[in-house]
């Protein structure tokens, strides 16, 4: 009886050491699409630009006329996909320059 104890614990710990580790995709930030960045116009203002792309990914503090918007997939410590603009407005608040530094479409 207790080769037959020990026959079951080990399949269990063999069949318990063959799983793979599970993976979990992260998705982070605000999905950006070129379709809607196309729909950006010089001049809009920050309610309108919120419209079109949503609230920023997060504001700098020093810079309060630019908001960067971050959208990013990753699973596990790889980088699947990964977008970043910046949205620069001027003294009136109005939408000045967009700055694409990395887009993906998803």
């Amino acid at each position: 009886m207790k080769k037959f104890y020990l026959l079951i614990i080990s399949l269990f710990l063999i069949s318990c050491s063959s799983a793979g580790i599970y993976k979990v995709t992260v998705t982070q930030g605000t999905l950006l699409k070129q379709e809607d960045i196309d729909k950006l116009e010089i001049g809009m203002n920050k309610d309108q630009v919120t419209f079109i792309l949503g609230n920023p990914t997060f504001e700098n503090f020093f810079e309060p006329n630019v908001w960067n918007y971050f959208y990013q997939v990753s699973r596990g410590g790889e980088i699947l996909t990964e977008s970043k603009i910046k949205v620069i407005f001027d003294k009136d608040n109005n939408l000045e320059e967009i700055v694409v530094i990395k887009l993906e479409d998803s």
